[in-house]
């Protein structure tokens, strides 16, 4: 799947601009949303969430802002998706899931949010989710059991 335009990649950064780095405040709101949707999904993580929130948060970032550099980012990505698939046991069905939950986790922390940024969320996010898969199916080429968040 190939990266979106630039204009795509613009209002996705566009919708992050006010988010300070370091910040979880869009990480909790995503937990938040992705708990409640899926409430089964909870037990995949560790009781204190603040880790996993400030990893999340890291890495979404750290993706908007080297989309310039979609090969590297890509590679992350695949690398991300591997170690999700082993570490946290995440599957296919899960990822439309996390979609939902982080376009409403921006929706509800971007003062500039706007239509348009959420069409391009989903546009990005679905070239996210295609590379973090690619990962993931080489985890379950080789499997090793899923280890559980305690």
């Amino acid at each position: 799947m190939p990266l979106p335009d630039q204009e795509t990649i613009d209002l996705v950064r566009q919708s992050c601009v006010d988010i300070p780095e370091g910040s979880t405040r869009l990480a909790r709101s995503f937990y938040d949303n992705l708990f409640a949707m899926v409430p089964e999904v909870r037990g995949m993580f560790s009781a204190d969430i603040k880790p996993q929130q400030q990893r999340m948060a890291d890495a979404l970032l750290s993706v908007v802002r080297h989309l310039d550099s979609p090969d590297e980012v890509a590679r992350y990505l695949q690398r991300l998706g591997l170690q999700h698939r082993r570490e946290l046991g995440v599957l296919p069905e899960h990822y439309p899931h996390v979609g939902r939950a982080l376009v409403r986790a921006v929706s509800e922390t971007s003062p500039t949010w706007s239509s348009s940024m959420s069409s391009a969320w989903v546009l990005v996010y679905q070239w996210v989710t295609a590379n973090m898969l690619a990962g993931a199916e080489l985890a379950a080429a080789s499997p090793t059991a899923p280890r559980r968040a305690h």
